[in-house]
């Protein structure tokens, strides 16, 4: 259907031609004119005469009103012979779309050097087009054209080519084509030629600078709505963290959860120890954590989701702030989807990175090393990328040169040898049609260290310090970790006019825990033990996106996943134990930590795209969730029998945003969103509260919980400033807090909850070498424990305190740039003076500095973590401290790392 303004335009013309037609027959009747000359005549022919006659001309004669009039007359045709003129508005619309150039098809080709767009047309050739830049996408309007596709009135294709996220080809409300091309983060290049008819854009993706990268570039997303959409059209507050990001922050931390907790806004702070167990909440809540929109979250919550993979495999980092059902359970704090990398577009493309790390404050084992190699290319329908990478950590030292003592089991890079493995291949039959297999295995292996004895025996509360155990033996060896995950998905960006995504996966993660550990005397072991872990997953998702209109749009699917675990936990001998002086473990038996389980989810979801105007949003949907839970009869650890059963639980969750263009500067969104969860029922399990004898018992511990969260927010993007600020406020009847119960397990407590917070982000490019910006975050939360109406602070482990970063960075020479960051973390003590927690957190700060130098075809990477050499405790030691103090473990200090990155 065409717009209001392009059917008057149309009439407009109509209007015109219809005058034209009416002089044209006058003339083919041989009705005199005024003294027109042939330049005025061909005038007229242009305005839409088709047919002149002969267009003899007599020999000139005398200057008489005949004889002008027999100069100037046309040979007359029969009134049979000419075409006949439009009668009606209906004939001159059509008559003026017949005089339209029309484009029959569009296809897209790969090239060497990006792709190629191939405007087919029936006849006639297509006229120059009109090129702009606006953000980080390429327009090209075609005057005097019509799209006018079999399959509709618009082309649309998602990555076509790498670094070209989107291109979109439909028709202009006031006439013509557009030929929208979207740069993944710069606007790329097109030289326009013709070929056989056909209209030709040679595109080639743009390359990225460091004014560039961040001054106008438009983020294309997946993770906030499932489809892919420019990130200034989602009603909600989103973080997106780029390869060159990524790749600069990587050399203070290769820990995703410090990256992570040093951008993200509303993320908590970096533990500064390089650990998974970190307490880092989003927005107080928990996050779900996908690979590729493969969820890798585990329901027993042992929070090794950051590291289950190497970076070099990482594309970017798509982070959505608030809760979302979308992806099903579990997001109630927001969504973290780890994109990996995509094949390159050459016929072969090698990259090499050797790096190294030395802490500057450290003894023994304070180097660490890292290698990778990644081949990558296409040929033909065929493309392929496989990475390899490896590293080799030693020690974290704090500030005063102490080795920090860190839980062999919570996945830390201290003393941790990574290898990752990972490969996709891809297939592009056609411009519509892709299939793509992904798999990735994650190998982490650690060393044996314990606590230094003398800091138990020191008065007082120190700092967690490691002593080497040389000369262990272990049945089932050191702690080590395995991670696979298998994922496959096809894509049709046009099965009967909507774009399907389908996807198969199966992921398996094994450990076996850390140091087998003496727990004589604790009433939930009263043994040595140690801790295993089995879990898989398998799951797949389907879904479809329906164009119901030019500006109304639908998704809908359905996903469904398994999820089978088991923590079981190793008895070992303890007269072989003490008679090593805790050297040899020899394995006794088996026990069960947390019981064999299965969890099932299954969700039908839809979701409504519609853009009312040019500057207006609106967004809306619901998700049906149904979970199953089930598990056999079991004994605890302590042996107390429970008898097993089934839960089954489901329920619906809603969301609705807006986003308004107030200026073309500056835009509004607001939403209302729901997330829907289950408790970590592991944590359940393993130490059942008072009264659980069966797990149908209908306590509150096993219920779900759903969280609606308020949010409202500005975003402002100028020439040279970018700004973001946002509000939040979110609230859950039954929300979930940690109790520390029998044997320092930490038990989920349920009570109705509220969180509430602030966070806004600010970047700004002074100059063509200089740019500078931060974030701000705040938030704050209490619980109704008694649920007596009087709510009290939540704990500092949920409510980490306001975060605040800062950064500088100077292009110094071409391609040399200087950055220096800063990242202060607030103090808070509300949750203290509850007699929440047991200690206040204390404010620290931490100041970092990055080096990028461009040499020759590679990059050398230098990063200075802890510049200052601050001796600092993290807030989640801080927090662990109050219960044990082998938790009280002091952040890393001063750390230079050099990487150097080659392509060939």
């Amino acid at each position: 259907m065409m717009g209001e303004s392009q059917q008057l335009i149309l009439m407009a013309k109509a209007l015109m031609l219809g005058t034209a037609s009416f002089v044209s027959l006058g003339l083919g009747l041989g009705w005199a004119t005024p003294a027109l000359g042939n330049e005025e005549v061909e005038a007229l022919g242009s305005e839409g005469v088709e047919d002149l006659g002969s267009n003899e001309i007599a020999s000139p004669l005398p200057e008489s009103p005949a004889g002008r009039l027999r100069q100037h007359s046309i040979t007359p045709s029969r009134p049979a012979d000419l075409e006949q003129p439009a009668t009606t508005v209906v004939e001159w619309m059509a008559q003026i779309e017949a005089a339209q150039v029309q484009i029959t098809g569009v296809r897209l080709e790969p090239t060497e050097t990006g792709l190629s767009i191939v405007l087919e047309t029936a006849e006639g050739d297509l006229p120059t087009p009109t090129t702009q830049t606006v953000g980080n996408a390429l327009t090209a309007e075609i005057p005097n054209a019509v799209l006018a596709l079999p399959e509709g009135e618009m082309f649309e294709q998602f990555g076509p080519a790498e670094g070209i996220a989107l291109v979109n080809v439909m028709n202009i409300p006031d006439g013509g084509v557009r030929v929208s091309i979207t740069g993944t983060d710069t606007p790329p290049q097109a030289e326009v030629s013709t070929e056989a008819g056909n209209l030709v854009m040679s595109v080639v993706p743009g390359m990225a600078t460091a004014a560039d990268a961040d001054e106008d570039a438009i983020q294309v997303v997946v993770t906030a709505t499932r489809t892919e959409e420019e990130i200034t059209d989602v009603p909600r507050s989103v973080t997106v963290i780029t390869r060159e990001e990524l790749e600069q922050q990587l050399s203070v931390s290769r820990n995703l959860g410090d990256v992570l907790g040093r951008i993200v806004p509303g993320f908590g702070p970096p533990n500064g120890i390089g650990s998974s167990i970190s307490f880092q909440s989003l927005r107080g809540r928990d996050a779900s954590v996908l690979i590729d929109g493969v969820p890798i979250s585990e329901n027993v919550g042992l929070g090794r989701e950051l590291r289950s993979l190497d970076p070099a495999a990482i594309e970017r980092i798509e982070i959505v702030r608030g809760p979302t059902a979308l992806y099903g359970g579990e997001a109630t704090g927001g969504v973290i989807n780890i994109i990996t990398r995509q094949p390159s577009n050459e016929r072969l493309s090698l990259t090499s990175e050797v790096g190294g790390v030395l802490s500057l404050t450290g003894g023994e084992d304070k180097w660490s090393s890292l290698l990778r190699q990644t081949i990558s290319g296409r040929e033909g329908i065929f493309s392929y990328d496989f990475t390899a990478a490896a590293e080799f950590n030693g020690g974290i030292f704090d500030a005063n040169g102490d080795r920090v003592f860190v839980l062999a089991g919570d996945g830390s890079l201290s003393d941790a040898d990574t290898v990752n493995l990972f490969g996709k291949i891809r297939f592009d039959f056609d411009d519509n049609q892709r299939l793509q297999l992904t798999a990735n295995y994650f190998n982490d292996r650690r060393e044996a260290f314990s606590l230094d004895p003398a800091v138990a025996a020191t008065p007082g509360t120190q700092a967690a310090r490691a002593i080497r155990l040389d000369d262990i033996d272990i049945d089932g060896g050191l702690p080590e970790r395995n991670n696979t995950l298998l994922n496959l998905s096809y894509a049709h960006a046009d099965l009967l006019g909507s774009e399907l995504q389908a996807q198969a996966y199966y992921r398996y993660y094994d450990e076996n825990g850390a140091i087998p550990n003496d727990e004589r005397g604790n009433p939930l072991f009263d043994n040595i033990v140690r801790t295993q872990w089995n879990w898989e997953q398998w799951g797949g998702r389907l879904q479809l996106n329906t164009p119901l209109a030019e500006t109304l749009s639908l998704l809908w699917g359905a996903d469904f996943a398994q999820e089978r675990s088991e923590l079981p936990f190793d008895i070992f001998d303890p007269v072989v134990f003490d008679s090593s002086d805790g050297r040899t473990f020899r394995r006794i038996d088996t026990g069960t930590f947390v019981p064999p389980s299965v969890l099932d989810e299954l969700g039908l979801f839809t979701q409504l795209q519609w853009q009312p105007t040019e500057r207006w949003q609106l967004s809306g949907g619901v998700r049906y969730e149904n979970i199953s839970f089930s598990v056999d009869d079991y004994t605890t650890s302590n042996g107390q029998p429970i008898q097993g059963g089934n839960l089954n639980f489901d329920d619906f969750a809603f969301n609705v945003g807006t986003v308004f263009d107030a200026t073309d500067n500056i835009s509004l969104f607001a939403s209302l969103a729901q997330g829907f969860s289950v408790p970590a029922f592991g944590r359940v399990l393993q130490v059942p509260p008072t009264g659980f004898e069966q797990v149908t018992d209908a306590l509150d511990v096993t219920q779900p919980q759903k969280v609606t969260e308020y949010e409202i927010g500005v975003r402002g993007d100028w020439d040279g400033v970018q700004t973001s600020l946002a509000a939040f406020y979110n609230t859950s009847d039954l929300g979930t807090f940690f109790e520390r119960g029998v044997g320092g397990v930490f038990l989920p407590v349920r009570a109705p909850e509220r969180i509430y917070g602030v966070e806004a982000t600010v970047d700004t490019q002074v100059s063509e070498f200089w740019r500078l910006g931060g974030s701000f975050s705040w938030s704050e939360g209490e619980n109704d424990p008694l649920e007596d109406g009087n709510f009290v602070a939540l704990s500092s482990g949920t409510i980490q305190p306001f975060k605040l970063s800062a950064y500088v960075e100077n292009e110094t020479l071409p391609g040399w740039t200087n950055r220096l960051q800063v990242l202060w973390v607030g103090s808070r003590d509300r949750a203290f003076d509850a007699d929440v927690d047991f200690v206040p957190i204390d404010s620290y700060a931490v100041v970092d500095y990055i080096s990028s130098i461009t040499v020759g075809r590679g990059v050398i990477q230098i990063g200075i973590e802890n510049l200052l050499n601050t001796q600092y405790f993290p807030v989640a030691s801080q927090f662990l401290a109050g219960f044990d103090e082998q938790f009280n473990v002091a952040g890393r200090g001063r750390t230079v790392s050099l990487r150097y990155q080659v392509d060939w």
